[in-house]
Order: C-alpha cells, then structure tokens, then sequence
C-alpha cells in the first residue's frame, strides 16, 4: 500500500516538474519574442524620426526577431510533443536541430553584416552569443540522435 502512493506521488510530481519546466519555457520564449518585437520597433521609431542614421541597425534587429520567433515555435511543438509524453523522438531531435540551425544562421548573418559594414568601427562587432548558442544546440541535437538510436537497439535485443 505505501509502495502505490509513493510511486502515484513520484508520477504526480514528475508531472507537475515537466509542467512547470515547459511553463517557464513557453513564458522564455514568449518574453524573448516580445522583447525583440519591442526592441525591432524602437529602431523603427528612432530610424522614422532621423535619429537611428544606421539602416543595418534595423537589418541586425530584423534578425534576431526571425530567430527568436522561429525558435519560439519550434519550442512550442517540442513542449506539445513533450505534453503527450514523447520525449525522446527523431521528431524532438529535428526539432532541435532546426533551433540550432535557425541561431547558427542569425549568429553568421549578424557576424557578416558586423564584418562588412563596420569594418572601418571598431565598437562594432558581431554577436557571437547565436553562433555559439546554436552550434551548441546543433551538438545537443546529435547527442539526441544518438540516444534516440541507442534506445530503439536495446529495444530490439530486449
């Protein structure tokens, strides 16, 4: 009897931890969105009143908004993927892998840009934080795959 309720206390709190993990990452990717939505739209106000003089600004914050939005719902249909109980998944890995793909590609957008029109300024240079973020995410997702193709062969020998 003490066995039963401890294991329904186990699942009753694992449950609860996933929903609170994937809550604080629906309200990261949420408040990622919104803070770069906001931050696109004050160039664009200081860029229609004469005082942004630099058009590649915006280009820069048109970026990193693409990316956060991308990988915002890309995080969505990994947290219904994981609300489903379908963690561990080729669909996850993928998933993962286009988070990373979609950083590492603003990381070397912003990183050209920073390259080839602040060449001559040296205050300017590119974000390195995406790359290094989604190179990250690109070795995470190979690690998934792995354990993914690990589980399916001790599934077939077991």
């Amino acid at each position: 009897m003490k066995l039963k309720r401890l294991t329904e206390l186990t699942e009753k709190d694992e449950k609860q931890e996933r929903e609170f993990v994937m809550m604080c990452l629906a309200v990261t990717c949420g408040a990622g969105v919104l803070a770069e939505a906001l931050r696109l739209l004050l160039a664009i106000i200081d860029w229609s009143n004469g005082t942004l003089t630099d058009g590649w600004m915006l280009a820069t914050r048109g970026i990193n908004l693409a990316v956060c939005a991308v990988c915002a719902g890309l995080a969505f249909l990994i947290m219904r993927e994981v609300k489903r109980r379908r963690v561990f998944t080729r669909l996850n890995a993928l998933y993962i892998t286009f988070i990373g793909c979609a950083a590492t590609f603003g990381g070397i957008a912003q990183n050209i840009i920073a390259a080839f029109v602040y060449e001559d300024t040296p205050r300017q240079t590119g974000d390195m934080a995406y790359l290094i973020i989604g190179l990250l995410l690109l070795f995470i997702a190979t690690l998934f795959n792995i354990g993914i193709r690990m589980k399916e062969e001790q599934e077939l020998t077991v």
